[in-house]
């Protein structure tokens, strides 16, 4: 009886947090495929709070505090959806895996670069919040700064936008055409590749706006604005290499095999002997 005293408030708590607490995105864009798609911040204000004429603008300084505190023009590496059907060769899998946690649970994702998109300059990303609960057919609508007043997502429940809604907003919508001779196990390693070097210029410990200046240039300039999955030959032959970033590239270039004995190991260590 008193275990069931005890759990009872704290599972109301929880249906509480988890189905009226609504939760803030924003909008992010990956250099080597330019996906648009939606990462989740964290727990918008309480809504309840914008009751009456001062409760409102109190509210609206807490969701522009919440746009400012968890907003960033600086470089994020993000579990792209398309860069990871890429890596794993298995559209639906792929899918599959990230829709129900276990593709990051169990540290298969690969981080792609991405930048947090603002749809003017000076401009912080804008912040959206889903309407629809959850359960329901996701509703994303803004509700703190300046962006487009709704989003349309694809079909593939990985929370990535519909591209060609984004032209009218002056996003260049065309699709992504792979370099030559990246199918296959090929497109696999360069995503792989293209992911190790970022991470590798991050971990090198260098100021966060040189990495994200050496990583738009990689783009911009190499690959004249460009998917750098676009023109892989061309961007793999500018990376600047150091230590940390070898490292990673030759973690990446072990190949599905070594890192699927790699992550089994991890879920089933072997017991310690001594």
């Amino acid at each position: 009886l008193s275990c069931k005293i005890v759990l009872r408030p704290f599972i109301l708590f929880l249906l509480y947090y988890f189905i009226c607490k609504m939760e803030g995105a924003t909008i992010y864009n990956c250099l080597l495929c330019d996906t648009y798609s939606l990462v989740v911040l964290g727990i918008l204000p309480d809504r309840k709070l914008a009751r009456g004429l001062k409760g409102r603008d109190v509210y609206e300084d807490l969701l522009e505090k919440f746009q400012l505190t968890h907003t960033k023009k600086s470089v994020v590496l993000l579990a792209c959806p398309t860069c990871n059907e890429f890596v794993r060769g298995c559209e639906n899998g792929v899918r599959d895996q990230m829709k129900e946690g276990d593709f990051l649970r169990d540290g298969f994702a690969v981080l792609s670069p991405c930048f947090l998109v603002a749809f003017e300059e000076e401009q912080e990303p804008p912040i959206y919040c889903n309407e629809a609960g959850h359960g329901g057919k996701p509703k994303w609508r803004l509700v703190q700064g300046v962006g487009p007043a709704g989003l349309e997502l694809d079909r593939s429940r990985t929370g990535r936008l519909y591209k060609p809604s984004l032209r009218q907003f002056g996003r260049d919508t065309r699709p992504l055409k792979l370099a030559e001779n990246i199918v296959g196990d090929g497109l696999s390693l360069a995503v792989r590749e293209a992911c190790a070097y970022s991470e590798g210029l991050i971990a090198n410990g260098g100021n966060e706006d040189e990495v994200s200046a050496t990583l738009r240039g990689w783009r911009e300039e190499v690959c004249e604005g460009r998917p750098i999955l676009e023109r892989w030959h061309e961007a793999k032959a500018c990376m600047v290499i150091n230590e940390q970033v070898q490292l990673r590239l030759d973690e990446a270039g072990g190949g599905e095999a070594q890192l699927a004995k790699y992550y089994e190991l991890l879920r089933n260590p072997k017991p310690y002997r001594t």
